[in-house]
């Protein structure tokens, strides 16, 4: 059972688990590439008779990287196995680190906006760093590295969007109705299910609701007018 099952409270849910990107171990890919070339030029140089001292160098330096390539992937994999990034329908819990633990989580209401920051190969092999500004006393929540980022904030926005969440919404979202107006003040009932369903329609827009969960969602505002 991992770290974020088990802070689970009665009846709470895991919605989306973030994972790092293969490039988190790009420094020991680099390493484990620069043990091969050197690997291959020791062969060259015994090949070729270049003497003993070149190739024993070259077979010195391949060891070397082997071995800086294996502590590395061993570092990452160790982090990568011990680091949570998860969403529930509930909050968000962001969990770090292998023998001390920082652990940071966010009530979905609290969120007031997510940023996802790609670069160029970042969009070209699809990972990126996913920032979550809340209105938590410790501000931002960092999900760095993740595969799929847009994947992680449109789960996010989805729930926050239809998972009765009152606020805050998508920038654009319409914002949410005030509390129930009293029966009998048909005015004010009137404005607020046109709000709600302004609302639908901008979720709809956006791809947060689908055509069948829009329509269900109508549905239901009007049969409560």
């Amino acid at each position: 059972m991992t770290y974020a099952e088990k802070q689970l409270a009665p009846g709470e849910q895991i919605l989306y688990r973030a994972k790092y990107h293969w490039i988190f171990y790009g420094k020991a890919i680099v390493f484990l590439l620069l043990s091969i070339a050197a690997s291959a030029l020791t062969l060259t140089l015994e090949s070729n008779a270049a003497g003993r001292t070149p190739s024993t160098i070259a077979f010195v330096a391949a060891a070397v990287f082997l071995v800086a390539a294996l502590g590395i992937f061993a570092v990452r994999a160790a982090h990568a196995y011990a680091d949570e990034f998860v969403v529930t329908d509930r909050r968000i819990l962001h969990k770090v680190g292998v023998f001390s633990h920082e652990t940071r989580q966010c009530p979905l209401e609290r969120i007031q906006d997510i940023t996802v920051d790609q670069s160029f190969w970042g969009r070209l092999l699809g990972f990126g760093d996913l920032a979550i500004e809340t209105a938590s006393e410790r501000g931002q929540i960092l999900f760095p590295t993740i595969r799929n980022p847009e994947a992680l904030r449109t789960a996010i926005w989805t729930h926050v969007g239809t998972g009765g969440v009152s606020s805050p919404h998508p920038p654009g979202a319409t914002a949410p109705a005030g509390p129930a107006p009293a029966r009998g003040a048909a005015p004010e009932r009137g404005g607020s299910a046109a709000a709600r369903l302004a609302e639908l329609n901008d979720l709809r827009n956006k791809g947060l609701l689908t055509p069948e969960e829009f329509e269900a969602k109508r549905r239901a505002v009007v049969a409560d007018l």
